[in-house]
């Protein structure tokens, strides 16, 4: 707006007249009605317009200086002044050092799932003496996008039974984990629409943090108990204009939801009426199963990004990434990967290569799924009656509250008795109120009946209530 248009109501305003137009000033330079460089008129001209006296211009365009909010300099005049540099608020890391998982001290932490020690080590370490060997000069190379194509179809075969849709080698890229898959896509698909992610209620915060790195706003969309709402998404995706979703279809993190094969229709159909981008984010996917519905990508490969994961499934240690590009976008993706990280080192595509193709990975998978479903077990019996969700081979629950349980109150006892578990705030946004339930990791690596004691304390203490005191 011109300064010669900007025309603010001061009457009515409680208090004197310079403070009521100090206030207006702020709220017009916050706003950007006024940008910044906006040269203000002379306290005379200003006074004339809003027919105030020049000395009440003059001690709001002091308390305004004062503030901030505008600059004077003598000889030049009074100019709307820039922001001040915002600095980045510190975030914490998704992951810090736990306390030894098999240790018998201290209390047990039930915070970030870990997965079995099923002897993967051994097998890593077999493989990599092996490829240690047959290392050659072009380590001594940049990766190019060609290099990796022996991975790229051993991932290829190993994402089949996954359901994933038409998809080659072309359409694949290979990263650093799934964070680093999702934050990749969304790079590439914010870079021409507005910088916004629709993203679940109650979503990984590891989604979150990478929106923050893209400088995009993360709009919540309602949950329910196969979700993501199809008509919420309409609804968001109406009002903002966003044009990328991340969800979890088959097992949502934290509530453990999936999506049965009418709701994933639903949400394609939705994504295709608004032209929205899919991040299908798969990384704790149940084993692969004949019944199961679809993946999103199988019912949308124009638009959906499927990201899948070696870290959930084997070792979150080996830190390797699938992502199955939508059709026609792999080059695109392979480009943007490079650019981002210069492709995955020779060393980690010839592991992978060595364990899909070996099936060494399969039957540590296999390994795994069994000793998470055993765990899984504690978790239902010593959780019965109390709502809890859980899906096969994925090593969290979800534990709903009962009423009158607060989440940050349970989590807080929890942590007197000695079992330390995440609270359902940790996983929105700072003005949603969140409903009341836990996130309980399956420390796997903990002995069976160390957990097992802190699942049956946990149990205990949501049936009990608040007002029982520590277990």
């Amino acid at each position: 707006m011109r300064i010669e248009e900007w025309q603010p109501d001061l009457s009515g305003q409680p208090g004197p007249k310079f403070r009521a137009l100090a206030n207006a000033l702020r709220e017009a330079a916050r706003s950007g009605l006024l940008a910044p460089g906006t040269r203000l008129p002379p306290m005379r001209d200003m006074a004339w317009r809003l027919k105030v006296t020049t000395g009440t211009v003059a001690r709001a365009y002091q308390v305004a200086a004062a503030e901030g909010v505008i600059e004077s300099h003598v000889g030049r005049g009074s100019f709307v002044a820039a922001p001040p540099a915002r600095r980045p608020v510190p975030q914490p890391l998704l992951y810090e050092s736990l306390d030894h998982p098999m240790s018998q001290q201290g209390p047990a932490d039930l915070r970030i799932p870990q997965l079995p020690d099923c002897g993967q080590a051994r097998v890593l370490a077999r493989h990599l003496t092996a490829l240690a060997d047959d290392l050659d000069a072009d380590v001594l190379d940049y990766t190019p996008l060609s290099r990796d194509q022996d991975c790229r179809t051993a991932a290829l075969d190993w994402m089949a039974v996954r359901r994933v849709g038409p998809a080659a080698t072309g359409d694949m890229v290979l990263t650093h984990g799934g964070q680093h898959a999702i934050t990749l896509v969304m790079a590439l698909c914010l870079a021409d629409q507005p910088a916004q992610v629709m993203v679940e209620a109650l979503t990984y915060p590891g989604i979150v943090h990478a929106a923050r790195l893209m400088r995009a706003q993360t709009l919540p969309v309602a949950l329910d108990d196969q979700g993501m709402r199809p008509e919420d998404l309409d609804r968001v995706a109406r009002a903002s204009g966003a044009r990328l979703v991340c969800l979890t279809p088959s097992a949502q993190n934290p509530t453990l939801a999936s999506m049965g094969a009418e709701r994933r229709a639903a949400i394609i159909a939705v994504a295709r009426r608004h032209d929205i981008q899919i991040i299908e984010d798969e990384c704790y996917a149940p084993s692969p199963d004949p019944q199961a519905p679809p993946s999103l990508r199988a019912l949308a490969p124009e638009r959906v990004w499927h990201v899948s994961s070696l870290s959930k499934i084997i070792a979150a240690g080996l830190r390797f990434g699938i992502l199955i590009c939508p059709e026609g976008m792999g080059q695109a993706g392979r480009v943007a990967a490079q650019h981002s990280h210069m492709g995955l080192s020779q060393p980690i595509t010839g592991l992978v290569t060595r364990l899909i193709r070996s099936g060494d990975a399969a039957q540590i998978a296999r390994a795994v799924k069994e000793q998470v479903d055993d765990r899984l077990a504690l978790a239902r019996e010593a959780l019965d009656g109390l709502g809890m969700r859980g899906q096969p081979g994925v090593p969290m629950v979800w534990l709903p509250l009962p009423a009158p349980w607060n989440a940050v109150d349970f989590v807080a006892r929890a942590a007197v008795a000695g079992v330390i578990v995440r609270p359902s705030s940790d996983f929105c946004g700072p003005d949603q109120v969140p409903v009341q339930g836990v996130r309980i990791a399956l420390n796997c690596r903990m002995p069976r009946a160390r957990l097992a004691a802190a699942l049956d304390g946990l149990g205990r203490m949501a049936r009990s209530g608040p007002m029982a005191g520590p277990d």
